[in-house]
């Protein structure tokens, strides 16, 4: 399969919170893989998900602005609006 992101990302399985804009509550899910320009989420079955949101990792309290760059079923990837810094870059096998 070809390649097209510009960073590998590294396989993680850290809990996220999603808020979606107009939401009073996070939405929870699982960031499956993750690098400093996006990350792979993987939500609920059918849980819509709008193109622009924030996201929190674990208990970190800071969030970041994401938007949608694809979907497949319950998984979502995003992309970074500001690239998070000082993210060290993921090797290849």
């Amino acid at each position: 399969m070809l390649e097209r992101r510009e960073k590998l990302r590294a396989k993680v399985a850290i809990p996220g919170y999603a808020a979606f804009p107009g939401v009073a509550l996070e939405t929870r899910c699982l960031i499956v893989d993750l690098s400093g320009a996006g990350a792979c989420l993987s939500f609920a079955t059918g849980l819509p998900v709008p193109r622009l949101f924030s996201l929190r990792f674990g208990s970190n309290p800071k969030a970041h602005e994401v938007r949608v760059a694809w979907k497949r079923n319950s998984d979502v990837g995003v992309a970074f609006l500001t690239p998070r810094v000082d993210v060290p870059d993921v090797l290849p096998d």
